[in-house]
Parts: C-alpha cells; sequence; structure tokens
C-alpha cells in the first residue's frame, strides 16, 4: 500500500480528534481509509463489487475496541449527539414576567368568557 502521508491530509474522526482516518490506494488502484490511533491502526474502510450497481462496503476491524453497530438508530444517535441537549443561556427575568402576564390575561379572558357564556345561556333557558 502506498504511504498515506504523501497523498492527503488526515480527516479528523470521533469527539476528541484522536482518530485518523488515511486515504490509502493499494497496487491494483483499489481505495480504502485507514483507521489510526497514533502509531496503532484501528480499522479500514474498503468497498468490493457486490455483482450488482452497489458496492459493498467492507469494515475490518483491526484491533478489539472496534464496535460495529448494525442498527439503524446508530446513524440517528450519531447524528443528534451534537445537537440535541440542554440549551446553555437563561431565560431574563423580563421575558419571564411578561409571559406570566400573558398567562393570567388569557386565564382571566378565558373565566370571563365563560361567565359570560353561562349567564347568557341561564338566562335564556330560564
Amino acid at each position: 500500500m502506498d504511504d498515506p502521508g504523501d497523498q492527503h491530509a488526515p480527516l479528523q474522526l470521533g469527539a476528541s480528534g484522536r482518530l485518523q482516518a488515511l486515504p490509502l490506494t493499494n497496487a491494483a488502484g483499489d481505495h480504502a481509509l485507514l483507521v489510526r490511533q497514533g502509531d496503532s491502526t484501528r480499522a479500514l474502510l474498503t468497498g468490493e463489487s457486490a455483482g450488482g450497481d452497489r458496492d459493498r462496503v467492507v469494515i475490518v476491524p483491526l484491533d478489539e475496541d472496534v464496535e460495529l453497530r448494525m442498527d439503524g438508530d446508530a446513524l440517528a444517535i450519531w447524528l443528534a449527539r451534537g445537537s440535541v441537549g440542554r440549551a446553555t443561556g437563561s431565560v431574563p427575568a423580563w421575558a419571564s414576567a411578561i409571559g406570566f402576564v400573558l398567562v393570567v390575561a388569557v386565564i382571566g379572558f378565558a373565566v370571563l368568557g365563560s361567565l359570560t357564556f353561562f349567564a347568557w345561556l341561564a338566562g335564556v333557558l330560564a
């Protein structure tokens, strides 16, 4: 295989950025990604022809700490990991006060409207 240092810069993987994906090309011209952490190789990702329109993705674990997830939720979990969470900012006191006044006003109008309606209904039925 070619030396990955002479092709492209490594792609950082994961939250810590310690994992790097290095592009490789063998003598036959097949392309792959070698996942490394420091001097140790962790996994190899490549593809092979499946005989149809689509190629088969091949993941070769190279140590015991490589986890293969086979469920459809793994992608959703990965995508949501950085975007879903607690809000870091707090709501200003003036915004909370305005919201409280608006809620009390809506409840007051609902009670007033109910009393008016039932008073009218009692007058019509009496």
